[in-house]
């Protein structure tokens, strides 16, 4: 078994999805940001949802646009989470550090370069840009930010690049800093139709959670006020059978239709309990004593995914994590198995606003699925399961 752990990619599957090849579903979402990547987007979702792998699906087709596309958009993937800003000057040097990496294709080696640079400049393209201490200061001014930003567009339009779109992961790291609003306007202020020096050449998607979606509803961003908000939610049936599919394919099993519907019903198309409840069954084939059905998913629920699933349920333990409200509407769809924001409402004692949210919430997790325009029902079985063994009887 060790063997075949060893064998696969992202940890196991438990990192983001980084390859092509292994990536799957989200193909509606990819094409509108690849078809106006020059908007400004937020995308929500929980934890272990896939918002990363997405983020890489759209910098791969971003940067396999044709030549002739009118609105081909050059990819920085940037991780505030990692990089971690101290202020905006320092936001904005970083944002024009990663571009010059992402350009020249080599992190590693630019990094080093920079570190070695006390003040100075670099060579992008042929061209000369201005650098602010970067070994010492790591700050910019918005001039310095902005001449350096349009010397780079200018060369990128020479290679046939529109302009640069920059994927902003974790951008839930802004929300809990002093100076987040005063990131958010820069940010809004760079997309102003009467900046006619950056805007059109500019795009921006931001991916978080719960406290980037609150931070909006709480303070009212500049930012979060002209973007176009979208929800990550569970795979489609279709987009789990290909993944099941590759995944078989990949490690060379067999797995029945019966197994499969089994897979779809257990994890609920939620992509990261997907591909591990794929690893454990895979797993299992190779044990001397393979477990039953009955001990996989025991296994599944109180050992490889208990951590996660107490996480899921109490927002006391992390973030991500429901609310009370969540937590009610959720005990009403295990009871009524599915049922329109309305009818939830009314079962679980909330108001229709605060039921609504509290399902694009849950459905943000991965935990439930929409099965129509007004319709939710209970999605990975796992997590229910979870549920049910830890709440009492008449909780539930």
């Amino acid at each position: 078994m060790e063997a075949r752990l060893s064998d696969r990619s992202f940890n196991n599957y438990r990192l983001a999805i980084s390859e092509p090849e292994h990536f799957f579903g989200r193909g509606d979402l990819i094409q509108d940001v690849c078809q106006s990547p020059f908007q400004v987007r937020i995308l929500l979702g929980g934890r272990r949802i896939g918002k990363t792998s997405v983020l890489n699906a759209i910098r791969w087709n971003l940067l396999s646009a044709k030549e002739n596309q009118p609105t081909r958009a050059f990819p920085v993937l940037f991780d505030l989470q990692q990089e971690q800003p101290e202020n905006l000057d320092h936001l904005r040097y970083l944002l024009i550090a990663r571009l010059q990496e992402a350009i020249h294709g080599s992190q590693q080696a630019q990094d080093r370069f920079m570190r070695q640079l006390a003040g100075g400049s670099i060579s992008l393209f042929g061209i000369t840009l201005n650098v602010t201490n970067p070994a010492k200061e790591r700050r910019l001014i918005h001039e310095d930010f902005r001449q350096d930003f349009l010397k780079i567009v200018k060369k990128l339009q020479e290679k046939k690049w529109l302009g640069v779109c920059f994927l902003l992961d974790g951008s839930e790291f802004i929300v809990n800093q002093p100076w987040a609003n005063n990131a958010w306007s820069y940010l809004r202020s760079l997309k102003e139709t009467t900046n006619t020096a950056i805007e059109p050449f500019l795009g921006l998607l931001l991916s978080g959670y719960r406290d980037l979606r609150d931070y909006q509803q709480k303070v009212g961003s500049p930012l979060l006020g002209i973007s176009e908000l979208s929800w990550l939610s569970p795979f489609e049936e279709v987009e789990t059978k290909n993944l099941i599919g590759y995944r078989c394919s990949k490690e060379k099993i067999s797995l029945s239709e019966e197994m499969i519907n089994g897979i779809i019903y257990w994890a609920g198309c939620h992509p990261y309990l997907t591909q591990q409840l794929l690893n454990t069954i895979f797993d299992n084939r190779l044990l001397a004593k393979p477990r039953t059905t009955k001990e996989l998913i025991r296994y599944l629920i109180r050992h490889q995914h208990e951590a996660d699933f107490s996480k899921f349920w109490d927002s006391t333990k992390a973030s991500y994590g429901f609310g009370i409200a969540e937590q009610m509407v959720y005990l009403s769809l295990i009871k009524q198995r599915q049922g329109t924001a309305e009818a939830l409402a009314q079962y679980a004692q909330l108001s229709i606003g605060d039921t609504e949210d509290a399902l694009r919430v849950m459905t943000g997790t991965g935990v439930i699925r929409q099965l129509d325009f007004e319709t939710y029902a209970i999605g990975a079985k796992l997590f229910e399961q979870w549920v049910s063994e830890e709440k009492q009887p008449e909780q539930i």
